[in-house]
């Protein structure tokens, strides 16, 4: 299998992939153009100028799905998301409509505002924080397809036309009065596969807005794109941000967006659209920033500590192994063994 690659992208296109693979889309049917703040979650007004919206998966555009959203937890409440933390323990099978999407296992969805989490896990204990915002997704196992082809195996290979597995999956958004947004996301392990092959092993700690563009093959070419740690920064209305010339482009200012763990999108004339693992925040700083709360004040925990131990296993394990390398090289050029401490 490959390794995961970077493009240096922070805009969600298909210019500049780098990976090309045969595909054939199944199962997809012509979608409207979505509104503006559709890649955000659900927006609504507020006095307070805070919000969050969180889901495990969410798709459009397969069979006759339009916007469903599964596992979604809303700060304020919604009709479609009338609760803050959502999830269980229990393996679910995902078919919105009738549509096989896949399985998750240990799920979980927080959307939090005037409120951050106490501690890492995902209980339900906070800190009050007024003017901030926070959301979180994730599950123990995630198994996706667009749609879904179990495998023939208990332990084999989903034989999807395009399929995402992940472990230990964790995603999160933060805005903090006078802090720019903030994104973390990561799994345990994982990969991308294209009719039962897998083709992408998938690091513990994803680069931002990284993926692969899947060629169509057929009579109706459909490509589709996969991006891993999809990073988006908006405006205070969920509109993702502008450079001069009309297309996205990054702002570090923002204080408000969203990131997907996974996010794959059928191109062309059959648009298809999921998300796994999905965490928006909007934070109006007009509304706000006055609220930063003093220095004596509790402080919630670095959003890098909010991740799952898995993940954090991986990353002290990489860690480890980059710095033994330096250790290594520091000795082949000095010709002197590194120093020891007892």
């Amino acid at each position: 299998m490959a390794a995961w690659h970077t493009t240096g992208l922070r805009a969600a296109t298909a210019a500049g992939l780098a990976m090309t693979v045969a595909f054939t889309a199944a199962g997809t049917s012509s979608a409207d153009e979505p509104e503006p703040t559709y890649d955000w979650g659900t927006v609504v007004k507020t006095k307070d100028g805070v919000q969050a919206n969180s889901w495990i998966v969410g798709v459009t555009g397969i069979g006759r799905i339009v916007n469903a959203r599964m596992f979604e937890a809303a700060s304020p409440t919604t009709p479609k998301a009338p609760r803050k933390f959502e999830g269980g323990n229990d393996l679910v099978n995902l078919a919105p409509g009738g549509v096989g999407l896949g399985k998750v296992s240990a799920l979980y969805a927080r959307a939090l505002t005037n409120e951050q989490p106490r501690a890492k896990s995902q209980g339900k204990q906070t800190l009050p924080y007024p003017g901030s915002s926070y959301a979180n997704a994730g599950g123990g196992s995630v198994d996706i397809g667009v749609p879904y082809i179990a495998p023939t195996t208990p332990e084999g290979t989903q034989l999807s036309g395009i399929g995402v597995h992940v472990d230990a999956i964790d995603v999160h958004a933060r805005s903090l009065p006078g802090k720019s947004v903030e994104f973390q996301g990561g799994a345990a392990s994982g990969y991308i596969s294209v009719a039962g092959q897998r083709i992408i092993d998938i690091p513990p700690i994803w680069a931002v807005n990284v993926g692969v563009k899947v060629a169509g093959a057929g009579d109706k070419p459909s490509p589709v794109l996969a991006m891993t740690n999809e990073q988006v920064t908006t405006d205070n209305k969920g509109v993702a941000t502008k450079g001069k010339d009309g297309s996205y482009k990054y702002d570090p200012r923002a204080t408000s967006g969203y990131v997907n763990a996974i996010h794959a999108s059928v191109l062309g004339p059959d648009v298809a659209d999921v998300t796994i693992g999905h965490a928006a925040v909007i934070r109006d700083p007009a509304k706000t920033d006055m609220l930063k709360p003093k220095p004596t004040a509790p402080k919630p925990l670095p959003l890098i500590d909010h991740l799952k131990d898995p993940i954090k296993d991986a990353l002290d394990k990489k860690k480890d192994f980059i710095e033994g390398a330096i250790e290594k090289k520091k000795e082949l050029l000095t010709g002197q063994a590194p120093a020891t401490t007892n």
